[in-house]
C-alpha cells in the first residue's frame, strides 16, 4: 500500500450516477490494483453506496482487489434491467404492450447522453463519396438547416411524436383500466429495487454478488451512506453498523430513529432515486437517494477525520451544450436534462467546493466525456466507461510536468470519444435495417478511422510513459461488445488483422 504522505486516514468518496458508476469501478481498479491505495473511510451516495457496501467488506489489498472486481460484475449485471429492477404493479399491468416497452426504453436508452459532435476528429474534411455516405448515415441529423426549414422539420417531428403517442395508447387500451387502478397504489415510482435487494442478500442468477453485513461491520473501516429523510427533510447517513447518524456523520439520530437498520437497506435507500424507485422505510422515516442533497459526500469524509480524500465521480462536473429544441420536447426529457443532469452537476460542484480542514487534501477523479445513461442496458458502453475511469484515474494521480499531464488528459477524453463513436458506428453495421453498398463501405471507413485513432492515441500514451490497462490492444483490434452477434459478412476484426 502507498502510504498517505500526510499520515492520516484515507477516504474514498463515491458519488451517485446510476450505471454511470462503471466509471468509478475503473477508477477504483486503478487506485487499488496499480497505486495500492486503500481506504480507511468510505462515504458514498446512491450508485456509489451500492458499490460501497461491496467494497467495505474488504480490509487488505487482496480483499479490496477482489471486491472491486465484484463491483464490476454487479454493475455489468445491472444491464439486465428486467431481472435486477422490479416493475411497479401499474407498469407490470402494461407488460407486453408497446407503451410498457416504451416506458422501459425511456429509462435505458432514453437517458443515454448524445454522441459528442465530432468525437475528437475532423469529420468535416473531404473523404470521398463512400466515406461521405457513411457519415450521412450516422450524422444526418446534424446537417445545418435554415430557420424556415428548421421550423418545418420541428413541426413535422412534433406531429410524428403526437401520432406515435396516440398509437402507443391505443395499443395498450385494454390494459389501461387495470394500470390506472394499480397506479393509485403503486404510482410513486416506475420500478422497485426488490430484485436487487434479494440478490445483494443471497446472490442468484442475476449475476449480483451477495454482500455480508458482518464483514462490513468489522473494525478497520468507517462507512457512511448518504440518505435523504423525507419526513424530517434532512440529510443523514447510515454507518457500517447500521446506525443512522445526523448530517455531521457522527451523532446518532435521537431515539428510535437511529435504528439500528440493515446496512444493505441503507445502501438501497441511498440509491432510491425519487420517482424512479419508491422510498424505503428505515426506522421511523422514509428515505430516498442521498444525492438529493449530497451527491459527493466529501463533507462526511472530513467530519470523520480524513486527511487524504479521493472523490470519484460518475457524472461530469460541467455539462456540454446540447443542440436540441427542448421547447417542444417531452416533459420527461426536459426533467432529465434540468434535474438529472444540470442540477446534479451544479450540486456536485457545490459538494466539492467545501472548505477543507487544515492538513486535508482533496483529489477529484471525474469524467469529462459522458458515455452512458443513468440506467444503461448496453454492456459494451459500460466497459468503455470503465476503461475511461481507469485512464482518468491514472491521469489524475500522475506526477510530473503539468502541461504534459494536461495533454495526456485531453488524449484520454479523445480515446473515450473515439471508442464511443466506434460503438455507435458498429451498431449501424449490426442493425437490422439494410444498408446500401456505398453506405456500408462509408460506415466501415468511419469505423476504421476510429480504431486507428484509438491505436495512435494509446501508442502516444505508452511512448510518454503513462500507464495503460492490460488488454487495451483489443480496443482497436476487436469490435466493441454488442448485444447482437456480428453479421456474418463483416470481417472478424475491424482492421482486418
Amino acid at each position: 500500500m502507498i502510504e498517505d504522505p500526510l499520515g492520516g486516514p484515507t477516504a474514498f468518496v463515491l458519488a451517485g450516477g446510476g450505471t454511470k458508476g462503471s466509471f468509478e469501478v475503473g477508477a477504483l481498479q486503478y487506485l487499488i490494483a496499480t497505486e495500492g491505495i486503500l481506504p480507511d473511510i468510505i462515504t458514498a451516495t446512491s450508485a456509489g453506496a451500492i458499490g460501497a457496501v461491496v467494497l467495505a467488506q474488504a480490509r487488505t489489498l487482496p480483499e479490496f482487489a477482489h471486491r472491486v472486481q465484484q463491483m464490476e460484475d454487479d454493475i455489468l449485471a445491472m444491464t439486465r434491467t428486467r431481472y435486477v429492477f422490479g416493475e411497479q404493479p401499474w407498469l407490470r399491468a402494461l407488460h407486453g404492450t408497446s407503451l410498457g416497452a416504451e416506458i422501459m426504453q425511456s429509462l435505458t436508452e432514453g437517458t443515454r447522453p448524445p454522441l459528442p459532435p465530432g468525437a475528437g476528429f475532423d469529420w468535416d474534411h473531404e473523404r470521398g463519396r463512400d466515406h461521405e455516405r457513411g457519415r450521412d448515415a450516422i450524422d444526418a441529423e446534424r446537417a445545418p438547416l435554415t430557420n424556415r426549414a428548421q421550423r418545418r422539420a420541428e413541426r413535422k417531428a412534433h406531429r410524428r411524436a403526437r401520432r406515435r403517442v396516440v398509437r402507443l395508447i391505443a395499443g395498450a387500451a385494454l390494459r389501461l383500466p387495470r394500470a390506472r387502478r394499480k397506479l393509485q397504489t403503486s404510482g410513486s415510482a416506475v420500478m422497485n429495487l426488490q430484485p436487487l435487494a434479494e440478490a445483494m442478500r443471497r446472490g442468484g442468477p442475476t449475476g449480483i454478488h451477495p454482500v455480508d453485513p458482518t464483514l462490513i461491520d468489522r473494525p478497520g473501516l468507517q462507512l457512511r451512506l448518504a440518505v435523504t429523510a423525507l419526513r424530517a427533510g434532512v440529510l443523514r447517513y447510515v454507518t457500517e453498523g447500521g446506525i443512522i447518524v445526523e448530517e455531521d456523520a457522527m451523532t446518532p439520530v435521537a431515539g428510535p430513529a437511529a435504528g439500528p437498520v440493515d446496512v444493505l437497506e441503507g445502501a438501497l435507500a441511498s440509491a432510491s432515486v425519487p420517482m424512479v424507485f419508491p422510498p424505503r422505510p428505515l426506522a421511523d422515516d422514509d428515505y430516498v437517494d442521498g444525492g438529493v442533497l449530497q451527491n459527493v459526500p466529501v463533507r462526511a469524509a472530513l467530519q470523520l477525520g480524513a486527511s487524504r480524500i479521493i472523490a470519484v465521480l460518475a457524472i461530469p462536473l460541467y455539462i456540454s451544450r446540447e443542440e436540441h429544441n427542448f421547447s417542444t420536447d417531452q416533459a420527461a426529457n426536459i426533467g432529465l436534462r434540468a434535474l438529472g443532469v444540470i442540477s446534479l452537476a451544479d450540486r456536485q460542484r457545490e459538494n466539492l467546493g467545501i472548505a477543507l480542514t487544515p492538513g486535508a487534501s482533496l483529489t477529484t477523479i471525474d469524467p469529462v466525456v459522458d458515455v452512458v445513461g443513468f440506467f444503461e442496458a448496453e454492456v459494451g458502453l459500460l466497459r468503455i466507461n470503465r476503461d475511461y475511469g481507469w485512464l482518468r484515474a491514472a491521469d489524475v494521480m500522475a506526477e510530473g510536468d503539468p502541461t504534459l499531464r494536461e495533454e495526456i488528459a485531453a488524449q484520454t477524453h479523445q480515446i473515450a470519444e473515439a471508442r464511443l463513436r466506434a460503438w455507435h458506428t458498429e451498431e449501424k453495421l449490426w442493425g437490422n435495417a439494410p444498408l446500401g453498398r456505398g453506405s456500408e463501405a462509408g460506415i466501415c471507413a468511419l469505423l476504421r478511422e476510429c480504431k486507428l485513432a484509438v491505436r495512435d492515441l494509446v501508442d502516444q500514451r505508452k511512448q510518454l510513459g503513462f500507464p495503460v490497462p492490460d488488454g487495451c490492444e483489443e480496443w482497436w483490434t476487436e469490435y466493441e461488445v454488442h448485444d447482437a452477434e456480428r453479421p456474418a459478412h463483416l470481417p472478424s476484426r475491424p482492421l482486418g488483422v
